[in-house]
């Protein structure tokens, strides 16, 4: 049985990636391997190539949905011809990597579909719409978002899962059309009962609303953190920056002043040494980073990143036990749909590092 994947070129212009014949590894004994058949592109997987974080050969990818074909000896819950989504780290080595025709996956970031919900055709090439996770190419474009906005929510927000306590509770999601955005203001939601603060360009203000947004701001506006303010006040318990630029952390920061108890948290590691923060606050800031839920330590970017017991027991209580119900009800963003085969994948980055999408998730088949 051989094996074909998408690896990094060596080449930092616009020719990253490379099409390869590379082994399939032994199934870990807690781990399983898939067939792909979708694939999601993100912005990791050009920036660990540009900046440095893969050498040449590394296997390419984050976002992969397929069919179990073998099931470690220590692995429960699945089986052969489930239907999965898995996010991985990789672009870093020669062995993980989404981007394959066969993956070896951790069931700690994989989510099981009812197969009866799982269209097999493939979505045609152009935009899908909004909609259901019903297809490869949903379900691939869903899994690195919801295993951040897991660990944000179970770990660093932390509400109450009691809606009834949060009737009055506001959370402000910074960043409401990117891919992480979009589905926090469902979980927020569905999940807790949270009235839901979002910015976001105007052009994606209705499309937000009929996901759960219930106030949308535009961050273009000069008087965004005022409009924040007086829509929430005190009452923003919670906040995620899923933009994560010291320009947007501060704004996150600013419009959460009125509040004595409110928790951040953010995606790129920022504390209040990177903002002009006020020294008599006192404010909980976390620093979400999806790739430590599997309990492993990791050197992102020169910077290390801890897993720690707790957090590895908060996020998989969430994964397994609270979040699968809820997945029939969430929906996937627009979707880019590219042209099938590994030969889309510099396109797909190319796409991504020019900025050249908006409140679209770039998926492509494998043939």
């Amino acid at each position: 049985m051989s094996n074909t994947a998408a690896t990094f070129s060596g080449n930092t212009d616009y020719n990253l990636s490379e099409i390869s014949k590379v082994d399939i590894p032994t199934v870990p004994k807690d781990a399983i391997l898939i067939k792909s058949v979708a694939f999601a592109a993100n912005p990791t997987d050009w920036k660990h190539l540009v900046y440095g974080m893969g050498p040449k050969g590394s296997r390419l990818g984050s976002d992969v949905s397929g069919i179990v074909e073998e099931v470690g000896s220590e692995v429960k819950g699945f089986a052969k011809g489930d239907f999965v989504s898995n996010f991985m780290r990789g672009n870093f080595n020669s062995i993980n990597g989404a981007f394959q025709e066969y993956v070896i996956i951790n069931p700690v970031t994989t989510i099981k579909y009812d197969k009866s919900a799982i269209k097999t055709e493939a979505l045609p090439v152009g935009t899908s719409p909004i909609g259901k996770i019903d297809t490869f190419e949903g379900a691939a474009s869903v899994t690195l978002g919801l295993t951040t906005v897991s660990l944000s929510f179970a770990h660093h927000l932390k509400p109450s899962f009691d809606k009834a306590d949060n009737a009055d509770k506001y959370i402000l999601i910074w960043g409401g059309a990117t891919a992480t955005g979009f589905l926090a203001i469902q979980v927020a939601k569905l999940v807790y009962g949270l009235k839901v603060i979002a910015t976001a360009s105007k052009k994606h203000h209705e499309t937000l609303k009929s996901i759960g947004a219930d106030y949308l701001v535009d961050y273009n506006d000069k008087d965004a953190v005022e409009q924040i303010k007086s829509i929430g006040g005190a009452e923003i318990k919670y906040a995620l920056d899923t933009v994560s630029s010291t320009e947007t952390f501060q704004s996150l920061y600013d419009a959460t002043s009125e509040s004595k108890d409110v928790r951040l948290d953010n995606l790129l590691f920022l504390t209040e040494k990177d903002i002009n923060a006020d020294p008599n606050r006192s404010v909980y800031i976390g620093d979400t980073l999806a790739y430590v839920v599997v309990g492993v330590d990791v050197n992102f970017a020169g910077r290390m990143v801890y897993s720690t017991p707790e957090l590895v027991k908060d996020y998989t209580h969430f994964w397994y036990e609270v979040l699968p119900s809820y997945i029939p009800q969430l929906v996937h963003s627009n979707l880019k749909v590219l042209a099938p085969g590994f030969e889309s994948v510099n396109e797909a980055l190319s796409l991504l590092r020019e900025n050249k999408v908006s409140g679209e998730k770039i998926v492509f088949r494998r043939v």
